[in-house]
């Protein structure tokens, strides 16, 4: 651990501060201070129908307290709204988890999810409806692999919270540049992170986002990547034996050590 740093953990679209549960255990147990965010809309009890990009934004924003004291780990969604806060920010370090990349996702993986889902996409881009993610068998195609024990992939479906229908349509349509789009900045971004200690863990079995998917966004941040051979989107489930969280924790130490010397 490093003295005085913090880790904050940001959770994807659809999850909540749960998902990161297991590795904040990892963290907290080699003497880190961790937390985790809450994005609007998904705490017990909460709707994320009229959320957008800008309010979680918003939300993360407030929630980091000091940021050159900071560690940022974000998953899908919170990797792209990690990317947003690094625009204007220097954190101490970051580590994006099978992140959505700098300019929304791939036009092929909207394009893949809707044949998949076609009465959901519907009613999520034109209805305006929130969108759910609820069946087990679904969710094992999009975020685990065949190997996934059911049990862990149920234990996942039964957590998710249906998604603000603006998150989704911002994260979907972002690469058409529709008016009043929430991007990121590479300009700034690539500015204001120069020779910035970052990591994206790359997902090889990925569906939603490709380690080909990310090298623009890897370049664009001057980060490391490290490609999880065989391991799907939800990562964090997937690291049944921790190896990846551990791999992390000697990352961020041997990176902030240096930086400190």
């Amino acid at each position: 651990m490093i003295w005085g740093v913090e880790v904050l953990f940001v959770h994807g679209a659809w999850e909540g501060p749960w998902s990161f549960s297991p590795w904040s255990a990892v963290f907290a147990e080699a003497g880190w201070a961790c937390r985790s965010l809450t994005l609007p809309g998904h705490g017990p009890g909460e709707e994320a129908e009229g959320a957008g990009l800008e309010d979680y934004s918003e939300a993360l924003e407030e929630a980091v307290w000091a940021p050159e004291k900071t560690v940022l780990v974000g998953h899908s969604m919170g990797g792209w709204l990690i990317l947003k806060y690094l625009e204007r920010q220097r954190v101490a370090a970051s580590v994006l988890v099978a992140p959505t990349p700098f300019n929304g996702l791939p036009l092929g993986t909207v394009a893949a999810m809707a044949r998949r889902l076609p009465w959901a996409a519907l009613k999520t881009f034109v209805f305006g409806c929130p969108a759910a993610l609820t069946k087990a068998r679904v969710i094992r195609e999009l975020c685990f692999s065949e190997q996934s024990p059911d049990s862990v992939v149920q234990r996942y479906a039964d957590r998710l919270v249906p998604e603000g229908p603006r998150v989704v349509r911002q994260l979907a349509l972002m690469r058409l540049r529709p008016p009043g789009a929430r991007r990121v900045s590479a300009r700034r971004l690539r500015k204001t992170q120069a020779g910035r200690p970052h990591l994206i863990l790359a997902s090889g079995a990925d569906r939603f986002v490709t380690p080909a998917d990310l090298e623009p966004t890897a370049r664009l941040l001057g980060a490391e990547m490290l490609e999880l051979e065989g391991v799907p989107h939800a990562v964090v489930e997937s690291d049944e034996d921790r190896s990846i969280v551990r791999r992390v924790m000697a990352w961020l130490e041997t990176r902030l050590e240096r930086e400190e010397s």
